[in-house]
């Protein structure tokens, strides 16, 4: 298998520090191997320590897509964007939701905000033209309800972010948020870590 010797890399990481932020790039890793089931469970474990850890929602939310599990896919990406209000990765997997479900106005609003934070999105551009010629072209599919993930993360503190207000589609104006003062912060070997997985990701 071509993942099996990165796997046993990041395994040992992991079982050094169990309850550390290296859950994320193996449950990744598990996902790229088909073994889905279990970075799930990563996901789900290490969240419930480290409920702001927006790369870690990325990796459980494109799980979930792989599962075709649409509804709660949709809802961890909706918690991305309240911890990261622009987080181009969870704008577009919101849009790719919207255009598997033919939902293509809500498509549109999603890439429509996704270039608001990010103008030089070629790609997302040429996915925006898309969607508006799908959209007038054909009626509006039912909105479905969001769904809950399947596991909660406690919060020591309330976030001050209001997640229906951060993730509802847009095409307005970029502007700036001010992350909750409730969130954690993290040490700068953390931050470069994370940087350099989110790289991975993107």
């Amino acid at each position: 298998m071509a993942y099996t010797s990165e796997i046993d890399k990041l395994e040992a990481r992991f079982r050094d520090n169990p309850k550390g932020r290296n859950f994320a790039p193996l449950a990744d890793a598990y996902r790229k191997a088909g073994l889905i089931d279990n970075a799930i469970d990563l996901c789900q474990n290490g969240l419930k320590l480290h409920p702001d850890y927006v790369s870690a929602y990325i990796v459980y939310a494109r799980c979930l897509v792989d599962k075709k599990d649409d509804a709660a896919a949709l809802g961890v990406f909706t918690q991305v964007l309240g911890l990261d209000g622009e987080n181009i990765i969870a704008l577009r997997g919101l849009a790719e939701l919207a255009e598997r479900n033919g939902k293509y106005g809500e498509e549109v609003q999603w890439l429509s905000r996704l270039l608001n934070a990010d103008p030089m999105n070629g790609d997302a551009a040429e996915a925006l033209a898309r969607a508006k010629g799908k959209a007038a072209a054909a009626p509006e599919v039912a909105t479905t309800p969001m769904a809950k993930p399947d596991f909660a993360v406690e919060h020591e503190e309330p976030v001050a972010t209001s997640l229906s207000a951060a993730a509802a589609p847009s095409g307005t104006s970029r502007t700036s948020r001010t992350r909750s003062a409730s969130t954690p912060t993290r040490t700068p070997r953390q931050r470069r870590t994370d940087w350099r997985f989110r790289k991975t990701l993107s």
